[in-house]
């Protein structure tokens, strides 16, 4: 059986305050950019939470140390936040180890959860866009865990939507939302594609050969970008 869904213009949400839950620097504006463009037109508020260092797309470089990978890409996210139009929106980076997100209960997920806790204090967001639950990568998957887990340690219940960058690609049978778990959501981003497609250009580490000394390193593909900075974007509501 087919999950109900809805197709919605990006003004039928009414949230003011939206944290966007980002597993790597890149995700935001391939899972979620044309929807942040579009709000952001509107007026409305946002914190990004990039959860991993995105340290790990080229291990294999020579002349890339992570460090410099690392902090790469937190200039890269901090430009395609600029092309999205929030230039000025708060910004986190939690920076655990890509592809080695720490297990549950250990002092450093307990500290990461701690940081979470205190932003949903301090920011109060009352929309939070993060991966989808199963979506076929461990970060993904890892960071979905930690800010349910926080959400739930805060006794907070803001409105949830969850994009899915690789289930369409690599997704198995289970990964895919069953029946009576979600609803899908499919945002008219039309007016946005062009901020979303620039915003996704600015992260050149993965989308261009700027790292050239690693050939087993990490890169989005063409179909990729293509797929997921189309005229609409799909989220996943969680039902109660």
């Amino acid at each position: 059986m087919t999950p109900p869904s809805l197709s919605l213009h990006p003004k039928s949400v009414t949230a003011e305050r939206i944290l966007v839950v980002a597993p790597h620097p890149d995700d935001e504006s391939l899972g979620c950019g044309g929807l942040v463009a579009s709000l952001a037109c509107l007026g409305r508020q946002f914190h990004f939470l990039f959860v991993t260092d995105g340290g790990a797309s080229h291990p294999g470089s020579a002349s890339w140390t992570r460090s410099a990978l690392r902090a790469q890409r937190e200039i890269e996210a901090s430009d395609a936040l600029s092309r999205l139009g929030v230039h000025d929106a708060g910004r986190t980076f939690l920076r655990l180890p890509d592809a080695a997100m720490p297990s549950s209960g250990s002092e450093a997920e307990v500290a990461a959860r701690t940081r979470i806790v205190d932003l949903l204090a301090d920011f109060d967001p009352d929309l939070v866009l993060l991966p989808w639950r199963r979506d076929p990568h461990c970060d993904h998957r890892d960071s979905w865990l930690l800010v349910d887990r926080a959400l739930r340690q805060a006794d907070r219940h803001p409105r949830r939507l969850e994009y899915a960058i690789w289930l369409d690609e690599l997704g198995a049978d289970g990964d895919h939302p069953r029946v009576g778990e979600a609803v899908q959501v499919s945002f008219d981003v039309r007016s946005a594609v062009v901020a979303k497609r620039a915003a996704t250009e600015a992260h050149i580490s993965q989308t261009t050969a700027l790292i050239a000394d690693d050939p087993t390193a990490f890169r989005l593909t063409t179909s990729t970008i293509e797929r997921l900075t189309g005229p609409s974007e799909i989220y996943w509501s969680p039902l109660p």
